[in-house]
């Protein structure tokens, strides 16, 4: 609808109605900044006034207030029957029309907005935007944990900051770390930024709110931890998934979700050197592919493969895929009930933890930065060195020779996992 000339706007931004009549000049404070609540507004007056009498000398001064709900409540000294000749006058004066249903329909609509309606919304929005495809995941997500939170009926014209703050911030950084609920808040602020929007105006404004985190490093296994973790693991697994990804995570370092998300396919013989191929999404560096430890070898992880293989199996682990984190959700929440079954303290002592710990073995077994950082797929820097003179990767060969035949857990702590005891156990899932 557009703005009617009765409906004009001071000098201080606040809208109001100005009816001449019988030579007569009045004007009527809207008490609103906002043109859509003025509108909305006039609206209701037309929808309210359909049968009233019309007598104009009996106009009055009154105003309106917005209150509590997007209601209009009407201040006037005049008696009941004075008011509403006055109302009557004013759709009349106004423009003469017919209140707009559909306009009055979208401006409710707006005032109404429920939060779980607007997720939905949102929904096909996100999926069509440039986003990585694991990041729309988390967004989706971080969304479907506000919703738990503030309930899906939650009225999106009361979300602000505050509420936000309250009511899913404070509750999450009891259970993640500051790095995680930062990046969980860039998708509550990219929704909210979205449905705050001049077309929508769900909500009254963007969000401001920000969390300050810096990186945050895990803490590194000791050998007692590493003993409590691999003596424990054959009698604490009942699923293959549960018994092989701590032991690849021993062994090559990867992120958990990388080793979750193994494929049969995965599994690759190159020049003699037998290998895995990890997805990582993080970096563009977390791609890689790795020679297979010849302890795993040992243990019979490529009999497991074969096994799966033959079964025309796609996946390596038969595990159960979440939106935000893939298979690598539900292998973190075993890990860390596993955890807490052994008594490993430390909350800084994560699945994540085996990353560190073998890097620092790489570090003092001499290896090089640039061989390591390759190995466990992190990027090695951008300096001229490295982007001119080392545009390509260094060959399995080199990677086994110089990174996976110098893992030697007995020469950095003085600790070897129990082959035979885990053999045991890596036996009963091969079939």
């Amino acid at each position: 609808m557009t703005k009617s000339k009765n409906l004009q706007q001071a000098p201080s931004g606040i809208y109001f109605l100005r009816i001449q009549r019988n030579g007569k000049d009045r004007r009527i404070s809207l008490k609103t900044s906002d043109f859509d609540q003025a509108q909305f507004a006039a609206q209701i007056l037309h929808a309210t006034l359909s049968n009233m009498k019309i007598d104009p000398n009996k106009i009055k001064d009154w105003t309106l207030e917005t209150t509590d709900g997007g209601n209009i409540k009407i201040k006037t000294e005049n008696n009941d029957e004075d008011r509403a000749s006055a109302l009557e006058a004013v759709k009349i004066i106004v423009d003469g029309r017919q209140a707009k249903d559909t306009y009055k329909s979208t401006i409710q609509s707006r005032l109404t907005k429920t939060l779980g309606e607007a997720i939905l919304e949102y929904t096909p929005f996100l999926e069509k935007s440039d986003t990585a495809l694991k990041t729309k995941r988390m967004a989706e997500s971080t969304l479907s944990d506000l919703a738990k939170r503030l309930g899906g009926s939650f009225n999106m014209h009361l979300l602000n900051d505050q509420i936000i703050e309250d009511k899913w911030l404070d509750p999450r950084l009891k259970n993640v770390a500051k790095t995680t609920a930062k990046r969980d808040l860039t998708f509550v602020r990219g929704f909210v930024n979205w449905a705050s929007d001049k077309k929508r105006k769900y909500c009254p404004a963007p969000l401001t709110l920000t969390v300050e985190a810096r990186g945050e490093n895990w803490d590194y296994y000791s050998v007692n931890d590493l003993k409590l973790i691999f003596d424990n693991l054959p009698n604490e697994t009942k699923e293959a998934w549960q018994f092989w990804i701590p032991l690849i995570g021993l062994f090559t370092g990867a992120r958990i979700s990388e080793i979750a998300s193994l494929k049969v396919e995965s599994f690759i013989e190159k020049n003699g050197i037998k290998a895995m191929r990890l997805e990582g999404t993080k970096t563009e560096a977390s791609n890689r592919t790795v020679p297979i430890h010849q302890d795993l070898i040992a243990l019979g992880l490529l009999d497991y493969v074969a096994t799966r293989h033959n079964s025309r199996k796609i996946y390596l682990f038969e595990i159960k895929n979440h939106n935000q984190n893939g298979a690598g959700a539900t292998a973190s929440k075993w890990f860390t009930k596993f955890k807490r079954n052994i008594k490993l303290g430390g909350d800084r002592k994560v699945f994540h933890s085996f990353r560190p710990t073998l890097v620092d073995h790489l570090r003092q077994a001499g290896v090089d930065f640039e061989a390591r950082c390759q190995f466990v797929g992190h990027d090695s820097g951008g300096g001229v060195h490295n982007k001119i003179y080392g545009r390509n990767e260094l060959n399995l060969t080199i990677i086994k020779n110089e990174v996976v035949d110098k893992i030697n857990w007995q020469k950095y702590c003085g600790w070897l996992p129990d082959l035979i005891k885990l053999k045991e156990k890596a036996d009963i899932f091969i079939k």
